[in-house]
């Protein structure tokens, strides 16, 4: 009866071992599966950062290119400033041009009329 009872706890210890070892197959198995995920997740998060920098590249580029579009902006507005006050020197000057042609006009007109008179 004690060979039967050693047998079946020895029995039951084999058993016991074989169950503990496929379990900590398992568990390796799975911690490697776990451990292949957040290397997956690793790389999103590395390609993740890379976009960002990419994303502020482009963002400093931007911002970079809007600066000197403003300034040829402002350039363009100084010229048209320019522009305009030399169009306004050039009307005030064409009118004192028609004013003495328009006086002129009419002292040549006064001397032909006194030539006629004579």
């Amino acid at each position: 009866m004690a060979e039967i009872t050693n047998e079946m706890i020895l029995q039951a210890i084999k058993e016991l071992a074989e169950q503990l070892k496929n379990h900590s197959e398992e568990t390796n198995n799975r911690f490697e599966q776990i451990n292949q995920r957040f290397e997956q997740i690793d790389r999103r998060f590395e390609q993740i950062d890379q976009r960002f920098e990419q994303t502020d590249q482009q963002f400093e580029q931007t911002k970079q290119q809007l600066v000197e579009i403003n300034e040829r902006l402002d350039q363009v507005e100084q010229k048209i400033e320019e522009m305009d006050k030399q169009l306004t020197d050039v009307a005030n000057g064409q009118k004192i041009l028609v004013e003495e042609l328009f006086e002129n006009k009419k002292e040549i007109k006064r001397v032909k009329n006194i030539l006629n008179i004579y």
